[in-house]
């Protein structure tokens, strides 16, 4: 007596289902360990609550205020940032919020089409300092390394752990090996001072366009966002306008 095929389908097709609903299960509990890690409490040295104030936060961490360039939340207040609780002998310091939702209670988000990778994915401590730094924005380095870091070929002060499948960078950053790698790389001179967009194009000098007067990627390029592809600036209809605003001027060739 032969089997009726129909059964057979039906099995096959729960098992399917099945083997669906438990990879999109296993997907959403590992989206959700994630979003826990980040949100976990963090031990603080036992501080009386009535004691927990920026005054007191500053006195053991004097170098959040210290710097070239000092973020003005600091100035602030530290609670606007991190919410600390002591009870029972214990002192625990949490975010008010994460990632790029954190920034995003000053800064406004922006909306517009084309964005950076780590902007869009809110990874804002990638390239900034919450508290000070020695560069403008509290950025990890100038501009250029910074921006290097991720477009350059084989930069130094990148480490990939194709193991981890994690990239660390500019001190202690880390990013994921996929996001490194979607980052468009530039083929520059050895220097890493010319080499784009052309052979030969410098990417350090000077800048008669810009109000500082220094030439670097931010002289084309928008670090965040941009209504016009390759963030260019606004303004501007196409790659060669962006040319033309030096080079009309007899800057270049």
């Amino acid at each position: 007596m032969s089997v009726p095929l129909a059964p057979v389908r039906w099995r096959t097709s729960i098992r399917k289902v099945n083997l669906a609903l438990h990879s999109l299960l296993w997907a959403i509990l590992v989206s959700l360990s994630r979003q826990v890690a980040a949100e976990e409490p963090i031990a603080h040295p036992f501080i009386e609550q009535k004691d927990i104030k920026p005054e007191t936060c500053l006195t053991c961490h004097p170098e959040k205020k210290q710097g070239k360039f000092v973020h003005s939340a600091v100035g602030m207040g530290c609670e606007n940032c991190h919410q600390a609780t002591s009870e029972k002998n214990k002192t625990t310091i949490t975010l008010v919020a994460t990632g790029g939702d954190l920034c995003a209670m000053c800064h406004k988000a922006n909306t517009d089409p084309v964005q950076h990778g780590s902007f869009k994915a809110g990874q804002c401590l990638v390239c900034h300092d919450p508290h000070t730094g020695d560069y403008k924005a509290q950025t990890r380095a100038p501009v250029n390394t910074l921006c290097f870091s991720c477009h350059g070929q084989n930069p130094p002060n990148v480490k990939v752990n194709t193991e981890t499948r994690l990239v660390t960078m500019l001190g202690n950053q880390v990013v994921s090996l996929e996001a490194y790698r979607q980052a468009p790389k530039l083929g520059l001179d050895p220097s890493g001072t010319s080499g784009h967009p052309v052979v030969g194009h410098p990417l350090t000098g000077k800048d008669p366009r810009s109000k500082d007067g220094i030439l670097s990627c931010l002289s084309c390029h928008n670090p965040h966002s941009s209504a016009l592809p390759k963030l260019m600036p606004a303004g501007l209809k196409s790659g060669l306008d962006l040319c033309a605003e030096c080079h009309k001027q007899g800057v270049g060739p």
